[in-house]
């Protein structure tokens, strides 16, 4: 990735995440060291409008870090990136994908047909759940 590009994913992720939400955990992590960071950036390349990332722990792939730009909301650029991410995980052979799915989102998923799977739990100070998704 370029230097805009990583800059853009992070101001977004820093607004939504930190800004918004009021998160207090460092939102860049080691496991975007690893991840595949998957984004969408406006036409003249300043700000990304979907940004989410994808990493395998434990054997397992997981979802992380979904945000689409306030701005951008409702014109269903998050739903299309989730479907890209999952088109192209399928043709690698994945078969799951798992997420730590924000309860405010969980409708989100839901339509996108991930399922619940265990119990509603705390992480960073907001409730979650563990989702799933057959490819």
């Amino acid at each position: 990735m370029s230097g805009r590009e990583v800059f853009c994913i992070s101001r977004l992720r820093i607004n939504t995440f930190v800004t918004e939400q009021k998160i207090t955990v460092p939102e860049l992590d080691d496991t975007d060291l690893e991840a595949t960071q998957v984004f969408l950036l406006n036409e003249a390349k300043t700000n990304a409008l979907a940004v989410c990332r994808v990493f395998k722990e434990d054997g397992k792939w997981l979802l992380g870090r979904v945000a689409v730009d306030k701005a951008a909301r409702g014109q269903q650029l998050g739903s299309k990136m989730m479907k890209t991410v999952h088109d192209y995980l399928r043709e690698q052979g994945v078969k799951q994908l798992y997420c730590h799915a924000q309860m405010q989102a969980k409708p989100f998923y839901d339509q996108l047909g991930y399922e619940t799977v265990g119990d509603i739990f705390e992480e960073a100070g907001v409730k979650h759940v563990m989702m799933v998704k057959e490819l």
